[in-house]
């Protein structure tokens, strides 16, 4: 038997991650939220492909849970859905879609209501799922592993966006920020930090941005030196833990931080919470 003595071992590898922000701005999927009711029952979600080559997504419902720190984790197979699943009122058109190069492409999400429905908020994720027969990679790593092998992985993304229907619901949810407790920087060189707890009550969730405001003294102006965007604190949710990263490495004693909780999309507006305090 001859063997050469060298070769190439290729392995294609799809990598699939289940977020709301895509990665190195390969694919772009806008909005990030998609939110319907009965005055609203149409959504159009546009996918932009920025790359050289053309992607073909097939596109389908799952379900994903929130942690208290704001990650996404899909449901195994026969694990109780904590949330009521939107995806039986909704439906979506085309169900896979391919972009070219450089262009848009337009995707349609229609919820259709029943008379038997129950008052809240439902929720399910719209997955863009790449086919990779159909699709150029997002890049290519190639891995020596010695001995003449190499091990060539191809990167596919994929991305979820929530899509959120509140059915009926007439009381917008009560929401506190229950703790607010500021992190000094951990390295040289790195900002202070601030831990907030929100918490949530009610039928519906919450959706907005937390701002971070700092004033030195009385004479100063007031600066913004903190934003975390796209916070949401669903119905199935008591509460939500974040850490912001501040501008500044330290906090001079004596100034005076509000912290609030703003209302965005169809709560643009609101003033969920807020709290204003004097560090030490």
């Amino acid at each position: 038997m001859h063997c050469k003595s060298k070769f190439q071992w290729l392995m294609a590898v799809t990598v699939l991650m289940l977020s709301t922000v895509s990665a190195q701005a390969d694919v772009l999927v806008s909005p990030l939220r998609v939110h319907l009711d009965e005055k609203n029952q149409t959504a159009a979600v546009i996918v932009r492909n920025p790359s050289d080559g053309p992607r073909t997504y097939r596109l389908e419902w799952i379900e994903q849970r929130m942690t208290e720190g704001g990650t996404y984790i899909k449901y195994k197979e026969g694990e109780e859905v904590q949330h009521r699943p939107a995806s039986p009122y909704l439906r979506v058109s085309p169900r896979q879609v391919t972009v070219p190069a450089g262009s848009n492409q337009s995707v349609r999400v229609n919820y259709r209501p029943v008379n038997n429905m129950l008052p809240g908020e439902y929720r399910s994720h719209l997955l863009f799922s790449v086919v990779p027969d159909l699709s150029e990679p997002f890049s290519v790593q190639k891995i020596d592993k010695g001995d003449g092998i190499t091990l060539e992985l191809s990167m596919q993304l994929s991305i979820a966006i929530p899509v959120v229907v509140t059915h009926q619901l007439t009381e917008v949810p009560q929401v506190t920020i229950a703790e607010v407790e500021p992190l000094p920087a951990t390295a040289l060189g790195q900002s202070a930090q601030l831990a907030v707890l929100i918490q949530r009550s009610g039928m519906g969730g919450s959706i907005g941005r937390v701002v971070v405001d700092m004033q030195v003294d009385s004479e100063a102006p007031v600066e913004r030196i903190g934003l975390a965007d796209n916070i949401s604190v669903y119905a199935e949710m008591d509460q939500r833990r974040l850490v912001l990263k501040l501008r500044d490495q330290q906090i001079p004693p004596g100034a005076w931080l509000r912290v609030a909780y703003e209302g965005t999309a169809e709560y643009k507006g609101v003033l969920w919470a807020e709290q204003v305090f004097q560090t030490r």
